[in-house]
């Protein structure tokens, strides 16, 4: 049966067939494992630098960084938990929401805008 693959598939599939297990092996070393922690701490390194630098210059021009969005998104979150708790104490209290917020109490005479 002739082999329909396209030569460039042959060329990888007998070059891989050739190097696969010599790589497996040395991914198995230790040598290996103190070279990918190094690699990770490396990275990590730089992307905390790459964060700094562009929380800098986003303050610089007056902007919100991603790091003031998730601290606002975070406190927004903790805002609704203690709202539903609020919530919650009204209703077993017997002052049932209804699932509406309460209408605050407003002085004779005054309008809303």
């Amino acid at each position: 049966m002739p082999d329909d693959r396209p030569l460039w598939r042959r060329a990888f599939d007998s070059v891989e067939q050739n190097v696969s297990p010599q790589i497996e092996q040395f991914v198995r070393t230790e040598q290996f494992a103190d070279m990918a922690s190094a690699m990770q701490r490396l990275q990590s390194q730089a992307q905390k630098r790459s964060e700094r630098a562009l929380r800098q210059t986003w303050h610089f021009w007056n902007l919100p960084a991603g790091s003031d969005v998730k601290r606002l998104a975070d406190r927004i979150a903790s805002l609704e938990r203690r709202v539903r708790d609020l919530q919650n104490q009204l209703e077993e209290q017997g002052g049932s929401t209804n699932g509406k917020p309460a209408q605050p109490n407003r002085a004779r005479g005054t309008r809303q805008a």
